[in-house]
């Protein structure tokens, strides 16, 4: 079961806390997948100050704090409440209701939301979030204006095939193709969990002359068949650059998203009264 040509979709803005979610909600509902980006200045400590924010990051908050003072702390904060409200727009749920946790590989998921899967790019001060019900998806982001070709890696990152295509293309459209497989390749081993251990000259990609669909090859050149996954490029907001992986299981895409009703409302209730129970600070706090 191929996810089908509309996989295809603007990355959907938001700007915060209040969205707008509609958008992201639609795209769910009708297709099965959604793309949401943000700015990381959008997402600022929330208003109910500390307590309000370790309520938000749960488990994460520990990581928060260890990251007191350092740069990267107010984009790791930003990313997680990003992701915490993509993941409570698809279920019905509240942000703080969900808990993100990470595999053995360090890829994010919702503990005890296996109906979706989610995955987090982020570059300059944009984060991209990839959501979907269909199965894995993995996202990439990057800035057009990153310079790659001619920095000598070319023959790590491409198959013997792709460097022939490259070589074949106008010199000014050689550094977007470049960046346009390294999002797809970065977005396919995210989805599959491998990171870097899947090397980038290994597989290749076959893309069209414009922004979208693509098709995995082989290192020579020959199509793949793996009709479930599907592999998209999109430009988008002031030079950015968004690739998206997505394989379909054949869940369907009417698949019922929905926190209370994936669950059984007790469980959902004592599941509940237990995290909570877990962050309350200590007494004399």
């Amino acid at each position: 079961m191929s996810v089908g040509a509309d996989l295809v979709l603007p990355p959907r803005l938001v700007t915060g806390a209040d969205g707008p979610w509609e958008p992201v909600r639609a795209d769910l509902d009708r297709h099965g997948v959604a793309l949401v980006y943000s700015r990381l200045a959008d997402w600022p400590a929330p208003p109910g100050g500390e307590d309000e924010l370790r309520r938000l990051l749960g488990r994460d908050w520990a990581r928060y704090r260890e990251l007191a003072g350092r740069p990267n702390a107010d984009r790791f904060r930003a990313t997680r409440l990003l992701l915490k409200h993509v993941a409570a727009t698809a279920v019905g749920a509240h942000p703080h209701e969900l808990e993100l946790a990470y595999g053995l590989t360090g890829r994010l998921y919702v503990r005890g939301c296996d109906q979706i899967d989610l995955n987090l790019s982020h570059t300059k001060d944009v984060a991209l979030v990839g959501i979907t019900s269909l199965g894995l998806i993995g996202v990439d982001l990057e800035h057009e204006g990153r310079r790659v070709h001619g920095s000598g890696i070319e023959p790590v990152m491409c198959t013997p095939d792709e460097l022939r295509r490259l070589a074949a293309a106008p010199e000014s459209e050689r550094n977007l193709q470049l960046l346009r497989r390294w999002t797809l390749k970065e977005a396919y081993t995210k989805a599959l969990g491998q990171g870097l251990a899947f090397r980038f000259s290994h597989f290749g990609f076959d893309l069209p002359d414009s922004c979208g669909r693509a098709r995995l090859l082989r290192p020579e050149g020959d199509p793949v068949d793996e009709h479930w996954w599907t592999f998209h490029t999109q430009r988008f907001a002031d030079g950015f650059l968004a690739g998206a992986a997505v394989r379909d299981d054949g869940r369907g895409r009417n698949l019922d998203t929905g926190l209370a009703t994936a669950l059984d409302r007790r469980t959902v209730q004592v599941l509940w009264e237990r995290q909570s129970a877990a962050h309350q600070p200590p007494g004399g706090d």
